[in-house]
């Protein structure tokens, strides 16, 4: 898992469109990653929701410091890249609360094996449910994203 702390985009994710409707032609492609084990992780520490917290009411700003952006490194090579998502340990539970307990808690899913296994759809919002469940047992890790980028890798990240 890499948590790198810079907060900056590198200049070549700046050529993909990020999705933010879960139409069609989106769940076609995210039905690629259905079923694909995660290698690897990159927990964003400055998400892109971060720069919009002037934008947030005083009362909802508390929520910022447990939204989180995730890059997800899949097997063959495919990378999800998730904005603005907020992690929950089941279909039942509030969210995770803290970047510090988000990546701890999705560092190791990673290291135990999670798979991508369904992609929902949030009735209120519209927004992907990502449902990962680990390779050996039963529990779930959901995240909810507002904002996704479905990409390749060449390269997983830096353990750090």
């Amino acid at each position: 898992m890499h948590v790198p702390t810079n907060g900056q985009t590198p200049a070549d994710e700046e050529l993909f469109t990020l999705q933010t409707d879960l139409d069609e032609e989106a769940l076609v492609q995210l039905d690629a990653l259905v079923g694909k084990l995660v290698l690897s992780m990159t927990l964003w520490t400055e998400p892109l929701a971060q720069m919009l917290e002037e934008d947030i009411p005083p009362e909802e700003r508390e929520v910022l410091k447990s939204v989180v952006d995730v890059d997800f490194y899949f097997e063959d090579n495919l990378l999800l890249e998730l904005y603005s998502a907020m992690v929950y340990e089941s279909e039942d539970s509030p969210f995770v609360r803290g970047v510090e307990r988000i990546a701890r808690l999705l560092t190791s899913a990673v290291e135990r094996g999670i798979r991508l296994v369904e992609i929902a759809e949030e009735e209120e919002s519209g927004a992907p449910i990502f449902i990962f469940e680990e390779t050996e047992g039963d529990r779930e890790l959901l995240v909810v994203a507002d904002g996704w980028i479905v990409d390749t890798w060449d390269e997983l990240p830096e353990e750090e």
